[in-house]
């Protein structure tokens, strides 16, 4: 869909201009370049007595041998120009429609005698109003409608479309600008004057930069005076026109071979500089660049009226085309636009076509938005759906949690408080480590889980000091359910270091003692904590270890008591 915004696929826009004393131009520019790509003249002949084509077999052969000539492409667009035959300025209101300005234009054409016997039909354009912006000035040209019935109708037959038709005059000096010859005029907003000499009339055209001002048509048969009458009648029928301008610069442009316009130049009584352009047989150059042409012969003699109707579009913005709302025009050409650096003319195919390649654009963009909404709510909805699910779970888990085996509420302060008296319990009883311990009782071992479940081990020198070491335990914990789980004699033989604490020691014995509130033997109790990294025991456990003297066998009397 993108090829038709190439320009390699673009159909060619050729520009086709009738001139008298010339004949049938047909031009191709590479608008990019501002050159010709190809060039080429066939001789037509036109009556201006009735303003029209004298021959229109003629003028189709013509058509054909371009065609094959310039290699022009089957399809391809042509603009045509053709001489004038009515053209004038009207001021009419800015409110108005479309429908009335050919109603007002339908009236004006009709007094020109052309029409008195034929329909006109009218292409026009707003022009700059020198008079003030009370109402809107409109440039118009007018032909007869039957002759542009005619000429379309041979343009399909030879397999061409055509884009338009309008009159030289505004066609000429949009050629004008096209060749540069007047940048500086537009850039500055100077005053000048175009002056078209044609076989029988010239006509002066008043300009200020870009603005349209105004224009004279004075009809001279050339043909009926000698050289030198003709140049002296157009002397002297454009003095007076000229020096009532403030131009800054004439432009002087022939397209009759009886009139040279390098010798007008010099015999004009004109102070300011003129500009002569030939388009005839005095012309020495082409006024544009030629990259090929067909007719290398005539090259030279290209008239600036087919330049202008290959560029129908300019920054003059002076194109009055006649069938611009014509709907059997074969899609008329618009204006030119630059796209990429390239020139392009717009045509309704080319909106059309532009339009589709818009809409399937738009299309996929809002597919792929749709697309990616969609995945992005599936994305949502899953996600939602997964916390919705952790929070039934953990809604599950607190009730659980917070609710005991039958249903009922946990009591919190009831937690808080049995805590409380665990951890009293287990201080005081490392308090009583320090405070407590009888002169000759020596602890070995401690161990407390969870504030109330106690073992401790020890060496004593006597029974009654462990009576008076398990009294204050139970002094400090009144509430407490520790036993005397074993008691044992020890000698100095089974004990490493046990010498240290019998020096200490005034009895001839040792006795070694358990004291614990749990089931579970003191070594079990031990095995079974986790180890932890630094010393092997659980952290909830406070071992205490001294050098124990050797344990003697004990007597059958001394058995733990129950």
């Amino acid at each position: 869909m993108l090829k038709f915004l190439s320009s390699e696929n673009q159909k060619q826009v050729v520009g086709i201009s009738l001139t008298p004393g010339v004949g049938l131009e047909a031009v191709i520019l590479d608008k990019k370049k501002n050159s010709v790509l190809n060039y080429g003249v066939k001789k037509v002949e036109y009556n201006f007595s009735t303003r029209e084509i004298q021959d229109y077999v003629q003028f189709k052969a013509a058509l054909v041998e371009l065609m094959d000539e310039l290699k022009i492409l089957p399809k391809s667009y042509v603009y045509l120009i053709l001489p004038n035959v009515y053209f004038d300025f009207i001021e009419i209101p800015h409110t108005t429609t479309d429908n009335e300005i050919k109603t007002i234009l339908l009236s004006r054409a009709e007094e020109f005698y052309v029409f008195k016997r034929e329909e006109p039909v009218s292409g026009w354009a707003e022009v700059y109003n020198p008079e003030g912006k009370s109402q809107k000035r409109i440039a118009f040209t007018s032909f007869q409608r039957s002759c542009i019935d005619e000429i379309k109708e041979i343009v399909s037959d030879v397999g061409l479309q055509i884009a338009g038709v309008e009159s030289a005059y505004s066609a000429t000096l949009r050629g004008l600008y096209v060749t540069g010859l007047m940048d500086d005029m537009v850039k500055d907003d100077a005053p000048w004057v175009a002056m078209l000499v044609n076989t029988n009339s010239y006509t002066f055209f008043q300009m200020d930069g870009k603005k349209f001002i105004d224009y004279n048509e004075v009809p001279l048969a050339i043909k009926s005076f000698s050289a030198e009458e003709a140049y002296q009648a157009i002397v002297s029928g454009s003095s007076q026109l000229l020096n009532s301008t403030t131009s800054e610069r004439l432009y002087i442009i022939s397209q009759t071979d009886d009139i040279c316009a390098d010798v007008l130049k010099t015999q004009m009584q004109y102070d300011r500089e003129i500009i002569a352009i030939d388009s005839n047989k005095y012309s020495k150059d082409p006024l544009l660049d030629v990259i090929h042409a067909s007719d290398l012969e005539h090259i030279n003699s290209m008239t600036l009226s087919v330049i202008g109707a290959a560029c129908i579009k300019s920054d003059l913005n002076l194109t009055l085309n006649v069938l611009a709302d014509d709907p059997d025009a074969s899609l008329g050409v618009y204006f030119t636009a630059n796209i990429l650096g390239t020139p392009v003319d717009i045509t309704s195919e080319f909106v059309q076509k532009a339009s589709l390649f818009l809409s399937f654009l738009f299309a996929v963009v809002f597919g792929v938005l749709c697309a990616g909404f969609m995945l992005l709510d599936k994305t949502w909805q899953s996600g939602l759906t997964k916390c919705n699910e952790q929070i039934a779970q953990l809604d599950a888990q607190i009730k659980a949690e917070g609710n005991g085996s039958d249903g009922q509420e946990i009591d919190v302060l009831q937690v808080i408080d049995e805590i409380a008296n665990q951890t009293v319990t287990a201080i005081s009883y490392y308090d009583s480590i320090s405070t407590d311990i009888p002169k000759n009782v020596w602890l070995t071992k401690y161990y407390n889980k969870m504030g109330d479940k106690i073992a401790i081990q020890g060496i004593a020198a006597s029974i009654s000091d462990i009576y008076d070491y398990y009294k204050n335990l139970r002094i400090v914990s009144p509430k407490t359910d520790i036993k005397l789980t074993e008691l044992k004699v020890v000698t100095s033989d089974e004990s490493n270091g046990a010498q240290s604490i019998a020096a200490l020691a005034t009895a001839d014995r040792l006795y070694s003692f358990e004291i614990s509130n749990t089931d579970v033997a003191f070594s079990d109790a031990m095995l079974a904590q986790p180890a932890s990294v630094s010393g092997g025991q659980s952290e909830n456990d406070i071992i205490i270890k001294t050098v124990a003297p050797p344990v003697e066998q004990p007597s059958a009397q001394m058995q733990p008591a129950k």
